[in-house]
């Protein structure tokens, strides 16, 4: 029935003056026990279109002839709402939302969460404003959650006459009323439900992070969010498969790098681990949480979560290359050279042998550059740069130490080896270097230092010339 019921004005809800007479509740356990049973049988019929709870307040309020039913839920606000009404007559202004605290007082508020029942009828000539709903007789039932909290109400009223119930009808009422407070508050709870799924998808969907779920054992993805699928083709492509199957096209298995488990302690707790990885189809790099926890249906599952950072990652790179590499010529700088020669340095000296620095510099760079100016000296540097990262001898191996002078850094080679990079360099510093407008000579004096012979820290090197 719509909430919305026909109203007519108040004194035509007492027109008839045999209505107007008080009527006592004839308790019947016989009766009763047939309600009950109508009640129960119509609460566990299957879902259908309409809901069961219409017929049944019209059963209990003929029942305990009361001449109009209602059922009211609460939002957030603790705003009550009318969803469902019965009424035998015209209804006049049932309010169609309200505040339990504008109509009952503390006590009588208090008096209907302890006891879960509110009674309460009023003399005929008693005013209108201490009746409530512009009853005579009301009885509220509430729907209550965990905390004790209305968040739902079941009544019966009527503003013809006086419903008379002894101690014993109000109890047999109560019960009544609580089986269908009951089942609103399951129907709140659904819908609850529903909601907060809803709002868990439309986050999950909207947070920017890509996240899946599968179970543990078998891997099977039983949930997974729109940004995550949209790569792969969208949620169908993905639900219900294996992850590698899903995300993968070249794989028959468990991933090498998965982390599933590290996800579980010594103890068998569920715990977490981050990651980076980069997606092989496009390069992007996602910071990864995966984490093992219970799923809805108490199963031990593995949820997979993931933020874009490939931005960042291509932000590191840059400032990595400013940081480490000689801006003109694109060789490693100092402080790259002293990081290396850490590295090298610090495993045990008695195990790492064959570690060779060599250093050089231009011998007649400044009168290059005094004469033809620093244009042609930074083509010089470049240009020597650029045959160092293309001879097999020293690519990789070069650093620019600063202004003009240059660092080869060799490890796990003999002297022979060295030698032969010495010689490399001195043929190549005897021939001409091509600039735009001159082909200058520029010799190089060469020195070597070895480790661990001459020093065990990137410091303390003894350089030895060679030439």
């Amino acid at each position: 029935m719509d909430a919305n019921v026909s109203n007519s004005a108040s004194s035509q809800d007492r027109t008839d003056a045999s209505d107007a007479l008080p009527r006592t509740y004839n308790y019947n356990s016989v009766d009763l026990q047939q309600l009950f049973a109508k009640i129960i049988e119509s609460l566990s019929l299957p879902d259908e279109s309409d809901s069961p709870v219409e017929r049944i307040l019209t059963d209990v309020c003929q029942h305990f002839k009361f001449g109009c039913g209602f059922v009211y839920e609460a939002d957030h606000t603790h705003t009550f709402h009318l969803k469902e009404q019965y009424a035998a007559y015209h209804i006049a202004d049932l309010p169609q939302s309200f505040q339990l605290e504008k109509h009952l007082g503390v006590n009588d508020i208090d008096e209907l969460l302890r006891t879960s029942v509110f009674y309460q009828h009023v003399d005929e000539d008693a005013p209108r404003s201490t009746r409530i709903f512009d009853s005579n007789t009301l009885m509220l039932v509430p729907a209550q959650d965990k905390d004790g909290t209305a968040i739902g109400l079941v009544g019966m009223m009527d503003r013809r006459r006086n419903i008379l119930l002894d101690d014993q009808a109000v109890k047999a009422a109560k019960m009544v009323l609580n089986l269908l407070a009951n089942n609103i508050k399951i129907r709140i709870y659904q819908r609850s439900l529903e909601y907060a799924e809803q709002s868990l998808h439309s986050i999950l969907d909207n947070t920017g992070i890509d996240v899946y779920v599968n179970d543990f054992n078998t891997h099977e993805i039983l949930y997974v969010n729109k940004s995550m699928a949209a790569p792969y083709g969208g949620l169908e492509k993905l639900m219900g498969k294996r992850c590698w199957e899903a995300i993968y096209t070249d794989k028959t298995g468990q991933c090498d790098y998965c982390p599933q488990k590290k996800l579980i302690d010594e103890d068998g707790n569920p715990t977490k681990i981050y990651w980076d990885y980069r997606r092989p189809f496009d390069g992007s790099w996602f910071r990864v949480l995966s984490a093992a926890f219970r799923w809805v249906d108490g199963r031990l599952a593995h949820v997979v979560s993931s933020v874009d950072i490939t931005e960042n990652k291509n932000n590191e790179a840059t400032i990595a290359q400013m940081a480490n590499f000689d801006a003109l010529t694109n060789l490693p700088n100092r402080r790259k050279l002293m990081h290396d020669c850490a590295e090298y340095m610090k495993e045990d000296v008695r195990r790492r042998t064959g570690g060779y620095l060599l250093f050089f510099d231009l011998d007649n760079f400044k009168a290059l550059n005094d004469s033809m100016g620093h244009q042609a000296g930074d083509e010089l540097l470049t240009e020597v740069g650029r045959a160092m990262q293309k001879n097999p001898l020293t690519k990789n191996h070069s650093y620019r130490y600063g202004g003009d002078e240059f660092i080869v850094l060799l490890t796990e080679v003999d002297r022979d080896y060295v030698m032969k990079v010495v010689r490399f360099l001195l043929d190549r510093f005897e021939k001409p270097w091509k600039l735009q407008h001159t082909q200058p000579i520029c010799r190089a004096s060469i020195g070597v230092a070895e480790f661990p012979a001459d020093a065990t820290t990137p410091d303390d090197s003894q350089v030895q010339n060679v030439v």
